[in-house]
């Protein structure tokens, strides 16, 4: 498998063909990786917790696998709890082959190509990602895609990040620009509520310590943050620090939610950085996309993406010290 490495004097980036995957950040003055991923890049191939993948053709979940378009519904693949389609399904973009269609000293672009009803969905589609360095310290992801049919389409990055070596999340604080989030069902299934984050374990508007959630206090998250009611132009949506490292993640989305997820359901990874396994609260991720079932759900912002028409969002990640 191919190992491609863009960068410049500040940050180092590695990727994968392999679901178009991040496989390694690193700042220059760090000698650790600032998420999780496999030294042996062939243990992707195992991986099932989709680290550093690009998702779709619809990131997160679609209640019952099924969905109304153009007034036909559609039956998707069945790959969680044998009852719904999480991330596009058991053979979405995560686990495809992408083909490098550019490369360059600070970027690449992948490309796939699906074909009409490729885990139930309609339309031949076309994806695009472009991850470039185009700031000192900055990591800018522009994912495009184009299908010939009315359909949906909802992508994301799903890298871990863990910003200081220490093995969890216990050190960090994280800021979210979401006044609302999205209540979800055992299945984790959004309820169709949207509610305010006041008063609640999700209010992240103001910096706020992640160890009571890995000690157990506060409860583990895997919820969307609602930042807006259709996509937007670039804007910051998240910050992530970390106490020990004193290195800080700034989120940019032009995206209407981000899914904030604690990394609990870590567990049986093949051995990451530190030649051990990853275990839950190893890494968290904070992913830009639309709103999860919003397929069924008409109050959610659409995914809509009628034929011919050029899907795009742009996700930024950028590091800076202190």
């Amino acid at each position: 498998m191919q190992l491609v490495k863009i960068g410049n004097e500040n940050l180092t980036v590695k990727l994968i063909p392999y679901g178009a995957r991040l496989v390694d950040i690193r700042l220059a003055s760090f000698n650790f990786p600032l998420i999780l991923g496999y030294p042996n890049i062939t243990d992707y191939h195992k991986d099932i917790a989709y680290l550093g993948a690009i998702i779709g053709r619809v990131a997160n979940r679609i209640h019952g696998a099924q969905a109304k378009i153009g007034g036909v519904i559609y039956t998707f693949d069945e790959n969680e709890c044998s009852k719904q389609t999480l991330h596009g399904g058991s053979k979405g973009c995560a686990f495809q082959n992408w083909k490098i269609k550019n490369i360059s000293n600070t970027s690449v672009t992948f490309i796939l190509d699906e074909p009409d009803g490729h885990m139930g969905f309609p339309g031949n589609i076309h994806f695009e990602v472009c991850y470039e360095i185009n700031d000192c310290s900055r990591l800018q992801i522009t994912i495009q895609a184009v299908a010939d049919k009315d359909g949906i389409c909802n992508l994301t990055s799903h890298p871990y990040f863990c910003l200081d070596n220490s093995g969890d999340i216990s050190a960090h604080e994280l800021k979210i620009n979401a006044s609302h989030y999205l209540p979800v069902n055992k299945l984790n299934i959004p309820t169709g509520k949207i509610n305010p984050v006041s008063n609640s374990q999700f209010d992240f508007l103001n910096p706020r310590s992640l160890a009571g959630i890995v000690k157990g206090t506060n409860q583990s998250i895997d919820h969307n943050f609602c930042l807006n009611d259709k996509r937007s132009t670039l804007r910051e949506v998240a910050v992530l620090t970390s106490k020990l490292s004193k290195i800080k993640l700034r989120v940019l989305s032009t995206e209407a939610g981000l899914q904030f997820y604690t990394g609990h359901h870590l567990l049986d990874t093949p051995p990451g950085y530190s030649n051990l396994p990853y275990t839950p609260f190893s890494g968290l991720c904070l992913e830009p996309q639309g709103w999860p079932d919003a397929p069924n759900k008409e109050n959610f912002p659409s995914v809509f993406l009628p034929a011919n028409t050029l899907y795009q969002q742009i996700i930024c990640f950028e590091f800076t010290t202190s």
